[in-house]
């Protein structure tokens, strides 16, 4: 955990593992580059799947590496029931600091159980490995219930085994929620990459100040024009280093 948490407790994870579900979409098409622009901004992970880990992960170590363990595409319905794909095993042998896994809850009584049992065989196995486990929460709901379910799902990887939590925003409302009930580090996530660049960032910040562990970016990073920009941009913002560019690298 030390890999990925800095001496703040924070963490800026730069997740680049969305070519399994959309294909090369924006800048994605070379993982490389994109790769060492994530490093050249100071990200502290990066979140991939076993091949880009194997073929493109730059050679260094100062940027953790997690494998994502979880898979799915959206050439056909349901892409975000996530099956296993890679075990923790495998993610090790590549260098993994850590691994991750996507559970997406709400989609019937069937798949839940089916993605909470998968959950806590993996937790089993990487406790018994020793390798940190971060969780993508996910849920399936009416707006109504968004925020309350988002901390629900959260709280549900933490007492299974993670030992990070990533989730998608529950809304200002429910952040202090999020950041005081959840006995793990937890991680926003960027989300679709709508909107202004300023506006994430303001949102970024608000996600800081409630004492949330980070962010785990994707689309504002890799369909950025300038990645490396935009990666120093958000560290500022979770490390609070300096101010923030803004405007530019989006």
């Amino acid at each position: 955990m030390a890999r990925l948490l800095r001496d703040d407790g924070r963490t800026l994870l730069v997740a680049v593992d969305h070519a399994v579900t959309l294909g090369t979409v924006d800048g994605l098409s070379d993982m490389g580059k994109v790769l060492r622009a994530v490093v050249a901004g100071g990200a502290d992970a990066v979140v991939t799947h076993r091949g880009t880990a194997a073929h493109q992960m730059p050679v260094q170590r100062g940027t953790a590496l997690i494998v994502h363990l979880s898979g799915n595409t959206d050439l056909s319905p349901g892409s975000e029931l996530k099956t296993p794909v890679c075990q923790p095993e495998t993610a090790m042998a590549l260098g993994a600091d850590a691994v991750s896994a996507h559970v997406t809850l709400g989609c019937g009584s069937q798949e839940d159980r089916a993605a909470l049992a998968d959950l806590g065989h993996l937790a089993s196995s990487c406790d018994r490995l020793g390798i940190p486990l971060m969780v993508m929460t996910y849920v399936r709901t009416t707006p109504d219930r968004h925020g309350r379910a988002v901390v629900h799902a959260a709280r549900v990887a933490a007492e299974l085994g993670a030992d990070l939590v990533k989730t998608a925003h529950p809304g200002e409302e429910y952040l202090p929620d999020l950041a005081g009930s959840i006995p793990v580090p937890v991680v926003i996530a960027g989300g679709e990459a709508a909107g202004t660049w300023d506006d994430f960032l303001d949102s970024a910040k608000n996600a800081m100040g409630v004492g949330l562990a980070g962010l785990c970016v994707g689309r504002w990073v890799f369909g950025s024009p300038d990645p490396a920009r935009a990666v120093a941009a958000l560290r500022a913002v979770v490390h609070g280093e300096e101010q923030a560019p803004t405007g530019a690298a989006a």
